[in-house]
């Protein structure tokens, strides 16, 4: 599909763009919001900015970048009404970015997201769209309108207990077999 048309603007080509990318706007969405119908309704939001300014495109390349930088935006801009909870970071030691042990490389990816969305949302977001989204600190304290400080402290949190849930995790599955 080349984003070079001249029909950007008709519900084919929408219908068609929609369909090749819906997927992985709504996974980025639900990684960020945490909830199903919320992440539905912010992949709509961003497909409706998306149609909205689609003449200004000019490669496919840049679209998928762009599709991601708006779906990230538009998530968080809905979990921002439903107020996002940042713990405070008063002189706290931020860790460093190594798995926190090597059973965490072990488990599934899909474990890894369903136990990721059980932590608040400020650790959720900040894990998220650092581990899935690959976005840098200071790209994420932007977004978030917070200090790349908080973002690296909420990040080794969240990490930790993620990592947390994920041993328990593993704990009771063991338990079973």
């Amino acid at each position: 599909m080349s984003i070079f048309r001249s029909d950007k603007k008709s519900p084919a080509f929408q219908k068609e763009l929609y369909q090749l990318h819906h997927g992985r706007i709504y996974g980025i969405c639900l990684r960020i919001i945490g909830n199903a119908s919320d992440a539905e309704e912010a992949m709509h939001d961003t497909f409706l900015k998306l149609f909205d300014r689609i003449d200004e495109l000019r490669s496919e390349k840049a679209f998928y970048s762009w599709s991601q930088s708006t779906a990230v935006r538009t998530a968080i801009d809905r979990v921002r009404k439903k107020r996002i909870f940042f713990e405070p970071i008063d002189n706290l030691p931020v860790a460093n970015e190594e798995p926190a042990d090597e059973d965490e490389s072990m488990l599934s990816v899909e474990a890894i997201k369903e136990e990721l969305n059980h932590l608040p949302d400020g650790y959720r977001i900040v894990v998220s769209m650092r581990l899935f989204e690959e976005c840098e600190y200071d790209e994420i304290a932007e977004m978030l309108h917070v200090k790349e400080s908080t973002v690296r402290a909420q990040y080794a949190r969240g990490r930790e207990k993620l990592a947390q849930r994920l041993r328990q995790r593993q704990a009771a599955e063991s338990l079973k077999a």
